[in-house]
C-alpha cells in the first residue's frame, strides 16, 4: 500500500478500537454495531491484500482444497456458536449440518453454507458471544477464506495472491469502506449527538486521517526504571499497526512489552512478550501482547538486574 492508503488504514483501525472501547455505547446500537462488524471485515481484507503486495506474483500460497479445509475449521466453530446462541429456530434448523459434511459436497453449496454461517454471527447477541469466548479473528479469517474461494474455481486450481492482483483489489475494497462510512456509519453516529454527545465527538476525532510523510516510520523511545510501568504509546493515536519492539538496554536487562486497558496497569503472570537486550522483535499484530486484542495502551516493564532500561518501538 502507498502512504495515503496506509494512513487511511490507520484511521480505520482507530475507529474500530474506539467503537470497541470508549465508543462502545455507539456500537451497542444495533445498526451501528452491524456497520462496525462490516467495517472490521473490510479492514481485514485490506490488510491481507496489503501483505500480499509484498509477495512475488508467482508465489502460490494454498491450493483451493487447503483453503476449503481451513475454512471448514473456522466455519464449524462459528456454526456451533450460532446454533447454541440463536433464538431463531429457523436459523438453527438451517445450520444443523456439520460443516465437514458440506465440505464433501458441491463447491457452490459449501461456499453458500459458509456464507450463511458468517451472516448468522451478525445476528447474535454481542454480550452472549463475548460470554461464549467468541474471537472476532475467526470470523475475519473465514471471510478471507471465502473471498479466496469465490475468486477461484476448480478443485485443483491454485490460489495465488500476487502483487498485481492485490494492487488491483485494494481500490475496490477502499471504495466499499467509503460507502459504508459515508452512507451508514457516519450518519447513524451523528444522529446520536443529543443522547451520546461525548461518544459522537470521540468518533469524529477517530475518523480524522493523520497524514504522514512517505516512508516515514513512527518511532517511540524512552527509559524504563526498575519497578516502574512505562506507557510507550496509545495505539489509537500512534499509527503503528505492526510494531517492532526494540530493547537497547545493557546486558541482563530484558523488557516485557504488553497491552492493557489502563496506562498504569502491571502485566499479569506470563503476559506479553519478553525482549532481551540489544534485540528487536517484529509483530504483525498486538495479539501476543494481551488477552484483550482491543486494549489500547502499549506498556513496558524492566526485568532482570537492577539499572535503567531503554526501549525503541517503531
Amino acid at each position: 500500500m502507498d502512504t495515503k492508503q496506509d494512513n487511511k488504514v490507520t484511521m480505520l483501525q482507530t475507529v474500530l478500537l474506539f467503537l470497541a472501547g470508549a465508543g462502545k455505547k455507539l456500537a451497542d446500537i444495533v445498526r451501528i454495531g452491524k456497520g462496525r462488524d462490516a467495517l472490521e471485515g473490510l479492514v481485514g481484507k485490506i490488510v491481507q491484500a496489503g501483505k500480499a503486495q509484498n509477495k512475488p506474483t508467482t508465489g502460490v500460497t494454498l491450493t483451493r482444497e487447503e483453503v476449503k479445509a481451513d475454512a471448514a475449521k473456522k466455519g464449524e466453530v462459528l456454526r456451533l456458536l450460532a446454533v447454541t446462541l440463536t433464538e431463531d429456530d429457523t436459523l438453527r434448523a438451517e445450520l444443523k449440518t456439520p460443516v465437514s459434511k458440506m465440505e464433501q459436497g458441491k463447491d457452490d453449496d459449501y461456499v453458500k453454507y459458509l456464507q450463511a454461517i458468517a451472516a448468522a454471527v451478525g445476528t447474535l447477541d454481542a454480550e452472549a458471544l463475548e460470554e461464549s469466548g467468541y474471537d472476532k479473528k475467526v470470523l475475519a479469517g473465514l471471510n478471507t477464506d471465502l473471498a479466496a474461494l469465490t475468486g477461484t474455481a476448480g478443485a485443483a486450481r491454485q490460489i495465488q495472491l500476487g502483487t498485481t492482483a492485490a494492487t488491483d483489489e485494494l481500490p475496490a475494497l477502499f471504495g466499499q469502506v467509503d460507502v459504508l462510512l459515508e452512507k451508514t456509519l457516519d450518519p447513524l453516529v451523528k444522529a446520536q449527538k443529543l443522547s451520546l454527545a461525548e461518544e459522537v465527538a470521540g468518533y469524529e476525532k477517530a475518523r480524522r486521517i493523520i497524514h504522514t510523510a512517505a516512508r516515514k516510520r513512527a518511532r517511540f523511545a524512552g527509559t524504563v526504571a526498575p519497578g516502574a510501568v512505562v506507557l510507550v504509546y496509545d495505539r489509537r493515536t500512534a499509527g503503528v499497526p505492526d510494531p517492532t519492539l526494540g530493547n537497547r538496554s545493557g546486558r541482563g536487562r530484558a523488557l516485557r512489552f504488553y497491552t492493557a486497558d489502563s496506562p498504569t496497569a502491571r502485566p499479569t503472570a506470563g503476559q506479553g512478550v519478553l525482549v532481551k537486550h540489544k534485540t528487536d522483535l517484529h509483530l504483525e499484530s498486538y495479539a501476543r501482547l494481551g488477552p484483550d486484542a482491543e486494549a489500547p495502551y502499549l506498556l513496558a516493564v524492566l526485568e532482570g538486574i537492577d539499572g535503567e532500561g531503554r526501549y525503541v518501538v517503531q
